[in-house]
């Protein structure tokens, strides 16, 4: 999964790199028209999330997920061959279209593996593909545009082929690496598969009766409008905003500092290293302290200090920038915890299965409002102060930190109201079948703090 997912961020991030290679003058893209192609990705990636994680439940997920990144890489590799805006937008939408199934499906997947207080790490080391994108994409960009002129083709065109190529072979080799479930998988016993699926069944991971565990539209209405999911959407927001306008301008940003095109797209590796650190590190320390929040609120501060740090000394860029360096450097880590650390909080407080696999396709794709924003903010006639940019990523990462506060008293209250139910009465007035069609809302749910 993060292999897969690894090259999904290098192929919709990569359109950052191809800009400082020329891609923009060579396309003739005038005013806000690169952050249109930035932004329509998100698009269609936010509306048909939730329909792809509808579809993984009736398809096996190694037929489904490597038939959406063998698109995505046939797409990756026609932008190299774009001629102009349109043609640049168009691969965009198409791009948006077939990845936006690949996260909020793997997450529920990895999720079907680990009982609820040994996930977050796990979708840590998932995600950290993400942060090491930003890393590799600026190493790769700065190899492959040294093809420049290359049967005659520029190098920022052989940043979108080869990328894409490589993608289309991943696609073609994943069906016999993804594991299904549990019980598709040959390298474990069956007395290793019971007691995998015993410990989820304790966990609340997997219910003890499956007939009620099916997809309604009630349920879907419900899942939609679940208030903790509103909650983690906010949260979500504090990372998508930040996480998107990084992808796409930080190399831009760092060439703004003074340093070439080349030093540029290299200097980018060191943040996103740090990120992928970060993220790691903290989903360790959440589950072993069974403990979502302060690894959401810790990350959200940090993120809080690096923004005032840009927006404050990005008055003299130039003048000030190891200071506004080391501000990127924080941003990535207290950006890179925060998805990871909000899928495992809501995820570990969603059940039956269904409802958690359409509510955290639910989560990414609203979440994934916040990518269009933080796309659209910092506009190249600001740059570099960029204060609309810092201004209001800033406003959002303190909407998040807020949030996660209110769902971690609400979370608490919820506990304690159910610690004083007696579980002899609940099981004499109910049936288990009955209480796992409940989900978390049954009085012997615990929610995770």
């Amino acid at each position: 999964m993060a292999l897969l997912y690894l090259f999904a961020h290098i192929d919709r991030g990569n359109i950052g790199n191809a800009k400082i290679e020329g891609m923009d003058k060579d396309l003739g893209l005038v005013g806000n028209q690169y952050n249109i192609a930035s932004t329509i990705f998100f698009v269609p990636y936010i509306i048909f999330e939730i329909p792809s994680n509808i579809v993984i439940k009736k398809i096996r997920p190694s037929i489904w997920l490597s038939a959406l990144m063998l698109a995505w890489g046939v797409v990756m590799t026609c932008m190299g061959v774009v001629q102009n805006f349109s043609g640049l937008a168009a691969c965009r939408v198409l791009l948006g279209v077939f990845e936006a199934g690949f996260f909020p499906g793997a997450a529920f997947l990895v999720g079907q593996w680990y009982p609820r207080h040994e996930l977050q790490q796990r979708l840590a080391l998932f995600y950290t593909a993400s942060a090491l994108s930003g890393a590799l994409s600026g190493l790769l960009a700065f190899a492959i545009a040294r093809m420049d002129g290359l049967r005659g083709i520029e190098g920022w065109r052989w940043i979108f082929i080869v990328e894409g190529a490589v993608t289309v072979f991943l696609g073609l080799a994943m069906p016999l690496l993804i594991s299904d479930s549990l019980e598709r998988v040959g390298w474990l016993s069956d007395t290793e598969k019971r007691v995998l699926d015993l410990r989820l069944r304790l966990s609340g991971v997997r219910t003890n009766s499956e007939e009620s565990d099916k997809f309604s539209w009630k349920l879907l209405l419900q899942t939609m409008t679940d208030w903790k999911i509103a909650l983690g959407i906010l949260i979500a927001f504090a990372n998508s905003v930040p996480n998107a306008a990084f992808k796409f301008t930080m190399p831009q940003i760092i060439q703004q500092f003074g340093f070439s095109t080349q030093t540029a797209q290299l200097l980018t590796i060191p943040p996103y290293f740090l990120g992928a650190v970060s993220a790691w590190l903290n989903g360790r320390l959440s589950d072993k302290f069974a403990w979502r929040m302060p690894f959401i609120a810790g990350p959200l501060t940090v993120l809080c200090v690096a923004f005032a740090i840009l927006f404050t000394l990005s008055v003299n860029v130039r003048q000030n920038m190891p200071g506004m360096y080391f501000g990127v450097m924080l941003a990535q880590i207290g950006i890179y915890p925060l998805l990871p650390g909000t899928i495992a909080w809501v995820g570990n407080n969603l059940a039956p299965s269904w409802k958690r696999s359409i509510g955290l396709a639910w989560l990414l794709a609203a979440g994934n409002v916040g990518s269009i924003i933080g796309t659209s903010i910092f506009l190249d006639k600001e740059g570099p102060r960029y204060p609309t940019g810092y201004g209001v990523s800033l406003g959002i990462i303190c909407m998040g930190l807020v949030s996660a506060i209110v769902m971690e008293l609400a979370l608490m209250r919820l506990n304690k109201v159910k610690a004083r139910i007696s579980e002899a009465s609940v099981r004499q007035a109910h049936t288990q079948a009955e209480l796992d069609a409940m989900g978390e809302k049954s009085p012997l749910y615990q929610y995770i703090l």
